[in-house]
């Protein structure tokens, strides 16, 4: 039973190997016609696109904005990023909003997994 099961496990893997390839063809494709200031970045499990101008993920990206409170105009001026490009990762998150999140919580996971510490820890008073 277990060579069995070893050879089922083994058929599964090359399947998703061979999707996720299919997936990447079709997103390389695809993506250099639709967005101009954004980019595919190779990762081993990271598939939302980063910003070309900067070492930074969409989803990076949306969060430093929402942490401080930014319209576009601001990220694009405290981030020294065309406004163009703002805007376009704003759309991409619209429409990747699943994806980004579960990313997030992949990476929140593997750093919890390495003993980081997520939370901050409490200040006395």
């Amino acid at each position: 039973m277990t060579a069995q099961l070893q050879e089922l496990q083994n058929k599964l893997t090359e399947a998703l190997n061979r999707i996720q390839q299919l997936e990447e063809r079709i997103t390389s494709v695809e993506e250099p016609a639709r967005w101009r200031h954004l980019i595919r970045r190779p990762h081993a499990w990271r598939r939302q696109l980063s910003l070309r101008e900067r070492n930074m993920t969409v989803g990076q990206l949306v969060s430093t904005i929402r942490a401080n409170k930014l319209t576009p105009e601001q990220a694009s001026g405290d981030l020294e990023l065309p406004l163009e490009a703002v805007q376009e990762a704003l759309a991409y998150y619209g429409e990747n909003r699943d994806l980004i999140a579960r990313e997030a919580s992949e990476e929140r996971r593997l750093l919890a997994e390495r003993g980081y510490a997520l939370e901050p820890e409490d200040l006395s008073r």
